[in-house]
């Protein structure tokens, strides 16, 4: 390249993203809606770093090197890369590298006084904690994490001790180091929202967060005129909208964008993509669609008069639902325990805690996978085994098929008990409340010609964990045999069944 090339970049409609690339902080996240222009300014940061980095003592030479990660590489090819080949076309500035991994290197050679410029650019997909070794072997200047929200907080874990690493101190060392996000909002229960609004990074090197205005603005009751459409207001997920007049980035969208967007939208999406709010957005096909969080969740209370039945997911992501079965059927979950990175051991200590604190009085029930009977190759016991050394009456459901637990968890939405859902989900059950909402989901797969089908079996994720315990609770505590014989056992009805006979396990 022997010319220099020139790069216009004009924030004036977007304060939050001037203010967001003026930071020198070590970890910063901007979150907005839809067209608010934050992965473009995003992606500004590289080149405005890459500047302002000192010359090498060697050549006069700035150096620098980031990375710019997504969670997979069809999204980093169909969205971030063409955001970044917007601001840096190959014919201007150089071509890529298009085989993984990925990567721009762009090098401006030194003009009279004017030092040179060797920035390198590299593209990469992690989507799991397991991709963070990808980054074992970088050195890097900074780091670009691209729509944030779909990427575990490992991912930027892993990152904070890559950077800073380039240049070395033979070319200077970095004059600034350090990483920027983007996203649309996330859930309330994801890591962003935990370190931008409740547990925030203080101290010497703290994380800050930005938030821009919303596109739109939920219409307030009696503000929406006589004719509404004609003077800009959208009617959508059952709500009336109008265009928020401090959206960023409006000078560089075509008329009518939001108008357009809120078109045959959900409130949910709406309130997630446009309002720019924390919201949990369903993805695919919901695992139970019979689920209706608005009838299905409220304030439980417990019955001393009933056990308290335990469903249990096992791995090193286990999870607990407690619940009880009432007569005539009726399901009350008054209770969850998901932990993260936790053993059976730690875990257990966990239930015999929550247990002694809230279900002292009461007979317990504990309901599993079946693989858990496989001894474990060291100590020669099973996970059963274990909870039972714990002094927990365990015992494995009759199958771990799938469809099964997806059945005996629908069987209860499905039906009334005394003029009420048969499942009543306390409220402050969160994430198994987000789980049976859509969070644990069949993935959608395209299929041309606007035609599209579901996988077979559902993502794992963060929500699937206590979605298969709540349904190994359904298995266990009844509902299985109720699909076998199309009717209930009515012996369930006082504190003093009889456990043998019921469960004809102990």
């Amino acid at each position: 390249m022997t010319e220099i090339p020139s790069l216009d970049l004009n924030f004036e409609n977007s304060p939050t993203v001037w203010k967001f690339l003026h930071d020198d902080r070590f970890v910063r996240g901007i979150m907005g809606p839809v067209g608010s222009g934050k992965s473009y300014g995003c992606a500004a940061e590289i080149m405005l770093r890459a500047v302002r980095q000192k010359p090498s003592p060697r050549d006069g030479i700035r150096y620098s090197r980031f990375v710019i990660v997504r969670n997979t590489y069809p999204e980093l090819r169909t969205t971030t890369i063409k955001t970044w080949q917007e601001l840096f076309p190959e014919d201007v500035w150089g071509s890529m590298r298009w085989q993984p991994p990925i990567s721009h290197h762009i090098k401006i050679p030194t003009r009279e006084d004017i030092p040179g410029i060797d920035c390198e650019i590299i593209f990469m997909a992690l989507s799991s904690p397991q991709d963070v070794r990808k980054l074992l072997s970088l050195e890097l200047t900074g780091a670009w994490v691209n729509e944030a929200r779909e990427l575990p907080k490992a991912v930027i874990d892993g990152l904070t001790h890559r950077v800073g690493r380039y240049p070395t101190k033979a070319d200077g060392s970095p004059t600034w180091y350090g990483i920027w996000m983007d996203t649309n909002p996330p859930d309330n229960d994801h890591w962003w929202h935990d370190l931008a609004e409740k547990n925030k990074i203080g101290g010497k090197f703290p994380w800050t967060f930005y938030r821009q205005p919303g596109g739109v603005l939920l219409a307030e009751p009696g503000e929406v005129p006589e004719n509404p459409e004609a003077q800009g207001y959208i009617f959508s997920g059952s709500k009336w909208w109008k265009v928020n007049q401090d959206a960023e980035n409006s000078n560089n969208l075509p008329p009518g964008y939001y108008q357009q967007l809120l078109g045959g939208k959900n409130l949910d999406w709406i309130r997630c993509y446009a309002q720019g709010l924390y919201t949990f957005v369903q993805e695919g096909r919901p695992v139970w669609p019979e689920y209706d969080d608005e009838l299905m969740s409220g304030d439980v209370e417990v019955d001393p008069y009933y056990p308290i039945q335990i469903g249990v997911d096992f791995g090193l992501t286990p999870a607990a639902i407690f619940g009880q079965r009432t007569a005539g059927g009726a399901w009350r979950i008054c209770d969850e325990l998901v932990t993260f990175d936790m053993g059976l051991e730690r875990f257990g200590q966990e239930m015999l805690g929550r247990i002694a604190e809230r279900y002292s009085k009461h007979d317990i029930l504990v309901w599993g996978d079946p693989a858990g009977n496989k001894r474990d190759e060291i100590y020669e016991v099973t996970a059963f085994d274990h909870l039972r050394q714990l002094g927990f009456k365990a015992q494995p459901t009759d199958s771990n098929a799938f469809q099964v637990r997806r059945e005996a968890g629908a069987s209860p939405m499905s039906r009334l008990v005394n003029g009420k859902p048969g499942l009543i989900v306390d409220k402050k059950c969160l994430r198994l409340r987000k789980s049976l909402s859509g969070g644990y989901f069949f993935k959608r797969q395209s299929m041309g010609a606007g035609q599209e089908r579901f996988k077979d079996t559902p993502v794992k994720n963060d929500h699937s964990h206590c979605g298969d315990a709540f349904g190994y609770l359904m298995l266990g505590g009844g509902e299985q045999r109720r699909l076998r014989r199309g009717s209930y056992s009515n012996s369930f009805q006082s504190k003093s069944f009889s456990a043998e006979t019921e469960f004809d396990i102990f």
